[in-house]
This record gives structure tokens, C-alpha cells and sequence, in this order.
């Protein structure tokens, strides 16, 4: 992988359109050539992560650039990012502590009475949400170890006062004018964080997942024995992420270890190609190449939206797979989630591969993402339906023998499908791959909500969850998961709206495309839609078609941050377009499969 400024940059607004497009195909075309372009992913700026590099990497080109966009996406009530739903508090703390380390630095690169302002506000907004009385916590990666290490930096830098120096006239008030650091919410109380820093401290191993977070393990980084992750020729990230690797060079000289420092020389050159092209702040997580290329070429291809697909892009996603499956991006742990969309996607694109790397995850009741988690993810097992159902279909082409019976054979090859033949999988396998449908598809119907939908830990809308399951459920749950199918369709029916548009806080076109799919997707083969549907369709299609190309959609995304992956969300967005326009061309209130 070459790393250039195109390729490696984060983000930045106005760089990749949300909206709609005259012409689906051509945007799918200019979408697809996107992804060889920038290998690395498109995924917008995040306030947490750009202020954990502002804190741990003051020497890092483009400082100042990264405190102004801290200063600058303050909102009015002193907090940053989303203001619902517990999301504000993480980019909130991480802010507010990088303010705090450049005011106290011997010549911030900022107006200190500025500073001073924006952290006095920061810790108010936080004390507010951060208390016994804030709001519930959304379920982040590593979020039990990040409000602790923030509350902790935060409460060092208060505890010092007033930094020698710094307005001498006085301008700037102890301790920044607060009335003390924020404190832990209700229910945290920062043991976990303390297990994992005496873990590190004696040597321990590093699990893959900690290291995309290094950054909590403060002075324990110099312990941790990483080995960095090439993502280019003499590149290297730590865990995808800019803080983790910024966290893992400052560990590394303060250790002066010759070894580390040689490998560090990479891991620097990683950070200075991420902000390279962005003009300094920096997203969560990049680089993460098969994520973006699996989601997206799977959102185009469900939707039968007609475009070729360079054979690097299908290698990118084959080349990857091994016993465990695959990762999201070099330097990120395998997950189940990542390689049932890889699977899926490449079944879609004719070249089906065995599901086999799915098994390590595989639970009593469902598959975790990650090996060793217990938690549950509703995406996740919608997923490795779509794989493990789309597998089948693949296989059935040709013959199914032993295992499964004809009935599950004939579940999943209901639907017309194009892909390279296989051969069956033979007895017991194919028996295994059936029962693993029968057992993801049950745990997906138990999971649904009174009202229809489903809500997951890897995105903040419900839209995004429910398409997810209701479509594997159509496609692969068999005849048990109609009723299941069917009140989705009503629950985004009634979700709709006065302008046409689907939101779970505001209507935006991300989550209009994810209703609009599930709309269309799953109506039944000929006959007609309900008029209900029909009106629907007309109006979401409008609404997204007068959406603004060129802008960076809300951050809804789960990582350590909220964060807009701009071609996945694009890639969705040019499917439901293709659909709703087939469907309101076809002069029938019928869908037409892809």
C-alpha cells in the first residue's frame, strides 16, 4: 500500500457527498474508484481522538491547527460532540483535558484567556453529565477505561493550579476557574482501569483490542510490549489509531529503548501522513480498508446497483481471510462482524468462500464480535446470517448432501442469486451451517423490540440495526421470521418524518437510505406494496434526492468517538436511490429485486 495525502488523510467536510445523485451508477462508479484511491478509508475528524494528540503530541505538524478545531466545535453549552444520549461526555472530557495541558504549557499556541474560557465551560458541561444524576453511558469500545483516565488526567492538571507564566496579569484565574475536575459517573469507578495499568506494569500481554486504546494506559505504555503494525512501505500504526500511536511513541522515549525507537521512526510517519491531508485534526480509526470496502460494496450489490468492481477491490476482501477471519483494518483484532461482511460481500460479487472463519465465534446463543467478549451484538449476528445464509444459496446451486435437510436447503435458495458455483459442503458442515441459521435467526427475532426495531452497540440509530436484521431475516430467517420482518416494516413506516425523511433525533439521509432499504428489500416478489408503502417511498426518495451533495453527514458510528465512515454511508445512500427510483419507475407499487 503506497501512503500518500489522498490515501491516508482523514475526512475532511465537503470531501465525499452524503446525498442524493441524478444517476446512482455513475455515483457508484466515482464511489468504488474512491476506494482504491484512498485505501486507507474515508472517516471524519474525531474531537476525542484529535484531543488525546493534542495532549500526547504538541510536536506533531499541524498543533495548532488541531487546537483550533478543538476551540472552534465547542458548542454553546460548553460541551462537545453529540449533546444526546451520554454521547457527549468522552469527546467532552478529552477536549477539555487537551485545553487544559496547552494552557499550561510555557507558550500555548492559542490566546490563553480563550483557553481558559473553553475549559472553564468544558468542565461545567462535563460535572453536569458526568455525575450520579447524568445520563446513561452508550455502550463505546474501551468507554469504562476513557472517563477514568480523563477524570484522572483532569484532576492532575487542576490539583497544579495556575501554570507559572501564563497571563500574568492575571486574566487567567486558578485552577482555570472551576470549581474542581468533573468526578466519575454513577456506577464507575475506575478499578478497571487500575487492573489493566498493574497488568501492563508486570509484563503482561497486550490483548489486540487494548491496544486500539492504548492511550488509557498512561506511564504502563512504556511497559506494554507492542510490536507496531506496517501499513505502508516504512509506515506503522498502533492499533489504527492516531492516539494510540501518539500514547506508544511518548512511552517509547521516554524509555529510549534502541529497538523501539528504530521501529517508532514508522509509527511516526504514520501520524504525519494522517494529518498530512486533513490540515491536523485526525478520525478514530484508520486505517481500516476492508471495513469500508466490505460495507460498501455490500450496501451497492444488495441493492443491485449496477457497477463493476475492480478485481483488487475482491482480492482486498479474499486475501484477508484466515482461520479467525478478518480484521477491519492492519493493526485492529479479527472480529465476526468485519468477516461476515467480507464473506457476504464476496459472495456478491461471485466469489462465495467457505464461512469457516466464523466458528471461533460462535456462542450457545449467537457469535460474539470479538473473541472471549460475552456481549451481544444484533449487527454482528445479522451479518454472519447474511454470510452463513448467502453461503448456502451459493452451495445450493449445485447440490446440498447429508446434513441438511431439503427444507433449509430450499430456505435460503429462495431468492434468485448470481454467484460463482461452489461445491457442497458435504454432511455434517452443511448440517452445522443450517443449524448456525436457525440459531442466529431465533436470537435476532428474541432480540427485537415491542415496537419492531432493533438497537445495536456499533451505531447510534436504530435505522441502521434494523435494516440490518429485518433484511437478513427476510432473506435468510425463513418463513418463521416473517411476523418479525413484518413489524419492522411497520415500525419504519410509522418513523417517518412530516419532510419525508427518517431520523432517530433529526431526519438525515443516512438513516432515510437505511428505512428506505428496508422498505424495499423486503416486499414480497410481484404483486403490489401497500399504498402506505408506496406513499412512503415517494416521499423518503424526495428527500433524498434534495439532500446536499458534498456535506459531511452526522456522526453515528460507534468507535471510541462517534464518527461518519463518509463512502459506507455514500454506498447506502446511492442503494436506497436505486431502488426507490426502480420502484417509482416501474409503474406498479412493487419492488424490483436486484
Amino acid at each position: 500500500m503506497t501512503v500518500d495525502v489522498n490515501a491516508s488523510t482523514a475526512l475532511l467536510p465537503g470531501t465525499c457527498a452524503t446525498g442524493g445523485a441524478a444517476d446512482p451508477a455513475a455515483g457508484a462508479r466515482e464511489l468504488v474508484a474512491g476506494l482504491l484511491a484512498r485505501p486507507w478509508g474515508q472517516v471524519s475528524p474525531s474531537v476525542y481522538e484529535t484531543g488525546r494528540v493534542v495532549s500526547l503530541a504538541p510536536w506533531l505538524a499541524g498543533h495548532a491547527e488541531r487546537v483550533a478545531f478543538l476551540v472552534t466545535a465547542q458548542r454553546a453549552d460548553g460541551g462537545w460532540g453529540r449533546p444526546e444520549g451520554g454521547y457527549a461526555l468522552v469527546p467532552t472530557l478529552s477536549a477539555t483535558e487537551a485545553l487544559l495541558a496547552e494552557l499550561r504549557r510555557p507558550s500555548p499556541c492559542a490566546d490563553p484567556v480563550v483557553l481558559a474560557g473553553a475549559v472553564r465551560r468544558g468542565l461545567e458541561a462535563a460535572r453536569r453529565w458526568s455525575g450520579p444524576d447524568g445520563p446513561p453511558l452508550p455502550d463505546m469500545p474501551a468507554i469504562e477505561l476513557i472517563v477514568p483516565s480523563l477524570v484522572s488526567l483532569i484532576d492532575g492538571h487542576l490539583a497544579q493550579g495556575r501554570p507559572d507564566g501564563v497571563d500574568p496579569q492575571g486574566a487567567v484565574p486558578d485552577r482555570a476557574g472551576t470549581e474542581g475536575g468533573p468526578g466519575l459517573p454513577a456506577g464507575m469507578d475506575g478499578s478497571r482501569l487500575s487492573a489493566v495499568r498493574a497488568w501492563l506494569e508486570a509484563g503482561g500481554r497486550v490483548p489486540r483490542k487494548l491496544v486500539h486504546a492504548l492511550e488509557v494506559a498512561g506511564p504502563a505504555a512504556a511497559a506494554a510490549e507492542i510490536v507496531p503494525t506496517p501499513v505502508g512501505p516504512g509506515v506503522a500504526s498502533v492499533g489504527a489509531s492516531p492516539a494510540a500511536g501518539a500514547a506508544w511513541l511518548g512511552a517509547v522515549r521516554a524509555a529510549d529503548d534502541p529497538g523501539r525507537l528504530r521501529a517508532a521512526a514508522g509509527v511516526r510517519r504514520y501520524l504525519e501522513a494522517v494529518v498530512a491531508g486533513s490540515g491536523g485534526p485526525v478520525p478514530c480509526a484508520i486505517p481500516v480498508t476492508v471495513f469500508e470496502r466490505g460495507w460498501t460494496l455490500s450496501w451497492l450489490r444488495r441493492a443491485g446497483v449496477p457497477v463493476d468492481v475492480p478485481a483488487e477491490l475482491a482480492a482486498s476482501l479474499r486475501e484477508g481471510l484466515g482461520p479467525e477471519g478478518v480484521a477491519a483494518g492492519p493493526g485492529l483484532p479479527q472480529d465476526a462482524d468485519t468477516t461476515s461482511v467480507a464473506l457476504y460481500a464476496l459472495t456478491l460479487l461471485g466469489e462465495p468462500r467457505e464461512p469457516d472463519g466464523l466458528w471461533p465465534y460462535e456462542l450457545e446463543t449467537h457469535f460474539c464480535t470479538w473473541q472471549g467478549e460475552e456481549g451481544f451484538s444484533p449487527t454482528t449476528n445479522a451479518h454472519v446470517l447474511d454470510a452463513f445464509g448467502a453461503y448456502l444459496r451459493a452451495t445450493a446451486r449445485t447440490s446440498v448432501t447429508g446434513g441438511a435437510t431439503s427444507s433449509e436447503v430450499s430456505e435460503v435458495s429462495e431468492t434468485p442469486f448470481t454467484a460463482t458455483a461452489l461445491p457442497a459442503p458435504a454432511g455434517r458442515p452443511a448440517a452445522r451451517y443450517a443449524a448456525a441459521v436457525r440459531k442466529v435467526s431465533a436470537r435476532l427475532r428474541g432480540c427485537q423490540s415491542e415496537e419492531g426495531s432493533w438497537l445495536d452497540r456499533w451505531h447510534a440509530s436504530p435505522y441502521y440495526a434494523t435494516a440490518c436484521c429485518a433484511l437478513a431475516l427476510h432473506e435468510f430467517g425463513g418463513a418463521e421470521s416473517a411476523r418479525a420482518v413484518d413489524r419492522a416494516v411497520r415500525w419504519v413506516l410509522a418513523g417517518q418524518h412530516a419532510d419525508g425523511s427518517w431520523g432517530r433525533w433529526e431526519g438525515t439521509a443516512e438513516e432515510t437510505a437505511y428505512a428506505l432499504q428496508t422498505l424495499l428489500l423486503t416486499l414480497p416478489e410481484g404483486g403490489d406494496a401497500p399504498a402506505e408503502t408506496a406513499e412512503a417511498v415517494a416521499r423518503g426518495h424526495r428527500f433524498l434526492s434534495d439532500a446536499a451533495d458534498g456535506e459531511e453527514g452526522p456522526r453515528l458510528w460507534h468507535d471510541k468517538d462517534l464518527y461518519f465512515p463518509a463512502a459506507i454511508v455514500r454506498a447506502a445512500v446511492l442503494g436506497a436511490l436505486h431502488l426507490a427510483d426502480g420502484f417509482l419507475a416501474s409503474g406498479r407499487t412493487s419492488a424490483r429485486r436486484p
